[in-house]
């Protein structure tokens, strides 16, 4: 059998060699922090939306279904990846073409064989407009106080390792790993020094934390944490929004991003699922995508439950989190297509003017399943108002001589987040305070209420100027 395996991976490198060189010539450019410090943009400072999806096991998929995957990702909109190259139970648990990511368990000696696998799904996922966001090791296993298969020696020089293999690629680093830094800030600190070393310094990274926790807590001042992380566990009464604005009015400014926040199809606060628990719905991933983004996050990250979790040959871990659902099937869930509508949305409009603001509603905002929040640019050329059961809402246009959105007309549209369409609503003569009923009200009833300066001739919400 493993003559087998093995001759089935080197006819795959083969081919895999072969798309490589077709690949090599659609580089993907680099990613950075925008000037305002809020916002990723490409290396010409074009705005950049992280958008995630998580496949943690992605590297240990075989190539058939991670090719499945990046195509359905890419198809759905996505812009990045997250996976881990030292995966839970990685040590021991071989992928899909019986290697390890190291020799003897050892960090100090990457396996080559298991690497080109990595490189192969690196280079595919980048031939198809994918980042990926890579976590060298999953510190929840394997990097903790009481026991660490990483010193300060071994983390640099596994960092810089990384660093120098993926130096030309479109990464991103994601340290961590679903665990606290407490007592072994040191070590993560030596890993992304070796990454930079390896690296030269030109790719993002930041810190993967445990719910309900933000990589600021331990690392916000370090020069090398590019941008804040969050986790908010799997809660459907979830208040992402509250770590974003936490992180948002810190000091040095940083982009933040929602890496985890509620995996569809995952049951609620992670307990042991029995038919009949409530799960995470799409309903619930568009209201923590939604009001991260609108609280001023960069970006968020949604995970599918049976995707997230699989590995290969239908291996799934973790399943007792949620009802059994074969991977194929786990990519369709609906929450995963629909959000690349909050994406059309959030680039219909000028993105890197983009700040929250509350301040905007004439009313009590609620919380949870029922949070209303709100957004607009900088110049008062927009305003996004996200509304999560279709409650009536009252916004102030022009508060005294503050305007919140400018100019003389004021064209209001209602998005549609489970759609990705917009209805125009009329034009409104120098508003001061405008109040809107949705076309529809109760759980599940999202709207966006989309307020622009007339004068901007901006498109429809969700379509890009032509």
């Amino acid at each position: 059998m493993r003559i087998i395996n093995n001759f089935k991976y080197l006819a795959l490198s083969a081919t895999a060699a072969a798309g490589l060189c077709v690949a090599q010539g659609q580089t993907l450019p680099r990613l950075r922090v925008s000037d305002n410090a809020r916002f990723f943009v490409q290396q010409d400072g074009s705005p950049f939306l992280y958008l995630g999806d998580t496949a943690w096991g992605l590297f240990h998929f075989n190539r058939e279904d991670a090719d499945l995957y990046l195509k359905d990702r890419a198809a759905k909109k996505f812009t990045v990846i997250q996976a881990i190259i030292a995966h839970w139970g990685g040590l021991d648990t071989k992928n899909a073409y019986g290697q390890t990511v190291f020799v003897n368990r050892d960090p100090k000696q990457p396996n080559e064989e298991y690497f080109r696998h990595v490189d192969w799904a690196v280079t595919r996922a980048e031939s198809m407009g994918l980042y990926v966001a890579l976590v060298p090791i999953w510190s929840v296993e394997y990097v903790r106080q009481e026991r660490s298969v990483l010193d300060k020696s071994s983390a640099f020089s596994y960092g810089k390792f990384l660093g120098n293999r993926y130096r030309d690629k479109p990464v991103i680093w994601i340290l961590g790993g679903d665990w606290l830094a407490d007592g072994l800030e040191d070590v993560w600190r030596a890993m992304a020094a070796g990454i930079t070393e390896g690296g030269g310094g030109t790719h993002l990274k930041t810190f993967h934390p445990t719910g309900v926790y933000t990589s600021s807590r331990w690392f916000h001042n370090d020069p090398w944490l590019d941008f804040n992380m969050l986790q908010t566990g799997h809660k459907i009464l979830n208040r992402s929004y509250e770590l974003v604005e936490r992180d948002y009015v810190r000091s040095p400014a940083k982009p933040v991003v929602d890496g985890e926040s509620g995996y569809e199809g995952i049951v609620n606060n992670l307990v042991t699922y029995k038919p009949g628990d409530r799960v995470i719905e799409a309903e619930d991933v568009r209201r923590m995508a939604y009001c991260s983004v609108f609280a001023g996050a960069a970006g968020v990250a949604y995970g599918s439950h049976g995707v997230w979790n699989y590995r290969s040959s239908g291996r799934q871990v973790s399943s007792r989190w949620g009802p059994d659902t074969p991977f194929k099937e786990a990519l369709q869930r609906l929450g995963g297509s629909q959000l690349q509508y909050l994406r059309a949305l959030i680039e219909s409009r000028p993105m890197l003017l983009r700040l929250p603001d509350q301040w905007m509603l004439n009313g009590d905002p609620s919380s949870t399943a029922n949070r209303v929040q709100a957004t607009k640019a900088s110049d008062g050329s927009y305003a996004f108002v996200y509304i999560s059961t279709g409650a009536p809402v009252s916004v102030r246009v022009k508060a005294h001589i503050y305007e919140n959105v400018k100019g003389k007309v004021v064209k209001a549209y209602w998005y549609d987040p489970r759609l990705g369409t917009s209805t125009l609503i009329g034009d409104f003569q120098n508003p001061a305070t405008l109040d809107f009923k949705p076309p529809t009200s109760g759980p599940g009833n999202d709207w966006v209420l989309v307020l622009d300066d007339a004068s901007k001739n901006y498109p429809a919400p969700g379509k890009k100027a032509q």
